[in-house]
C-alpha cells in the first residue's frame, strides 16, 4: 500500500505485478497505472487505487471548483473569469493542464497561460508576478510537493489579485499556517478529509481517532485505513491468503468507507462521483480549514455534507478589482 509520487508508484507496480502482489495505491493519481490493467489484466489484476481517485478525475473535480470560484468573480465582481494555470512539472499534471486549455474556455473561462515550476521550487515570485501582468483573476493550481508553500506564502503576502483554487496538497495539512509563516489564508484546494465535514458516518469518527493518535487532521493519503479494511474484508470473504482469490473479493467491493462509497471500475480505479467518493473542496478562512464544496445548497447532484460553508473570495482580490 502507498507510493505518493506517481513516477516512483510506477517503478513499484512493475515490482509488485513481477511477484503477483496484491498493490493498492494509497496516494499516486496516475491515469497510466490502471490503463495497465486493461491492456494487460492477467499480469496487472493485483493493482488497485483506494485514493485519491486518477488525474482524469481529479481534472474534472479541480474543474467544478473553477467554475464555483468563476461563478463568484461574475456574481460579486461583475467581470469575466480568467485563468492562470499553475502546475508544478509532473507526470500526473500533463492531463490536467491539457484539459484545462481545452475543457475552460467553452465554460467562458479564459486561459491566460500556463505557469510549471518545479515542484520543489523555494521561490516562485517570478511566476506569480507575471500571472498579476497577465490580467488573471483566478489560478487554478496543481501542485502536490513542498512548492505549494512559498507559492501560497507568496500569493497572499504579494496579494496578487487572483483567486487561488485547485489542488495543493501542501495547503490540506494542519502546519500549513505554520510552514507559510502565516500566509495563504483564502487558498482553496481539493481535499479527502476536513474536521467538522461527514462525507459518511464513519468521517467523523475516524477523523476525531486521527486526532487523538497524530495530533492533526488526516490528509487524503490516510485513506490507507480504508484500504487496510478493504484488504481484510477481501481476504476474509476469500478465505484464502492467494492473491488470486484476494483479487476476485476485491473487485466486488461496494461498501462505505470513511472518504465515500468505495467502489472499483474495471480498470481497479476507485469511482469517482455522485453517491461515490466525491473529495471535497476546502478553503483555509480565518486559519481555520473550512469545507465549501460539494455546495452546501446541494446544487451538485443533491450532494450534501453536513458542515459545508460558504465559500470566500479573499479580500484583495475583491478590492483590486472594484477599484
Amino acid at each position: 500500500m502507498g507510493s505518493i509520487r506517481s513516477e516512483a508508484a510506477a517503478a513499484m507496480q512493475e515490482v509488485a505485478m513481477n511477484y503477483q502482489t496484491i498493490f493498492l495505491v494509497c496516494g499516486s493519481s496516475e491515469t497510466k497505472l490502471a490503463e495497465k490493467v486493461t491492456e494487460d489484466y492477467d499480469r496487472y489484476k493485483y493493482w488497485f487505487r483506494v485514493t485519491p481517485m486518477n488525474n482524469n478525475d481529479l481534472g474534472q473535480l479541480n474543474f467544478l471548483l473553477v467554475g464555483m470560484v468563476a461563478q463568484e468573480i461574475v456574481a460579486e465582481l461583475g467581470i469575466p473569469p480568467k485563468v492562470a494555470v499553475f502546475a508544478e512539472k509532473a507526470s500526473w499534471t500533463e492531463a490536467i493542464v491539457a484539459a484545462a486549455q481545452a475543457y475552460l474556455p467553452p465554460q467562458g473561462i479564459e486561459v491566460v497561460g500556463v505557469w510549471q515550476p518545479s515542484d520543489k521550487a523555494t521561490d516562485v515570485t517570478a511566476m506569480l508576478t507575471a500571472i498579476k501582468d497577465s490580467g488573471a483573476n483566478m489560478i487554478m493550481t496543481a501542485l502536490s510537493g513542498p512548492v505549494g508553500i512559498p507559492y501560497a506564502r507568496a500569493w497572499e503576502e504579494l496579494e496578487i489579485p487572483a483567486a487561488s483554487v485547485g489542488i495543493n496538497v501542501m495547503a490540506q495539512a494542519d502546519d500549513f499556517f505554520t510552514n507559510t509563516g502565516g500566509f495563504g489564508n483564502y487558498e482553496t484546494t481539493l481535499n479527502t478529509y476536513v474536521r467538522d465535514v461527514a462525507i459518511t458516518d464513519k468521517t467523523l469518527p475516524f477523523i476525531q481517532a486521527f486526532i487523538l493518535e497524530h495530533g492533526e487532521t488526516p490528509t487524503y493519503n490516510a485513506g490507507t485505513y480504508d484500504a487496510v479494511q478493504l484488504l481484510k474484508e477481501a481476504i476474509e470473504a476469500a478465505d484464502s491468503l492467494d492473491a488470486d482469490d484476494i483479487v476476485v473479493e476485491l473487485e466486488k467491493t461496494d461498501t462505505v468507507g470513511t472518504a465515500g462509497r468505495l467502489v472499483f471500475d474495471e480498470t481497479h480505479d476507485v469511482i469517482w462521483g455522485p453517491t461515490y467518493v466525491t473529495a471535497l473542496g476546502v478553503q483555509w478562512q480565518d486559519g481555520e480549514l473550512k469545507g465549501v464544496w460539494p455546495p452546501a445548497d446541494g446544487s451538485w447532484y443533491e450532494v450534501q455534507y453536513p458542515g459545508i460553508v460558504d465559500y470566500q473570495l479573499p479580500t484583495w482580490v475583491i478590492e483590486f478589482w472594484s477599484q
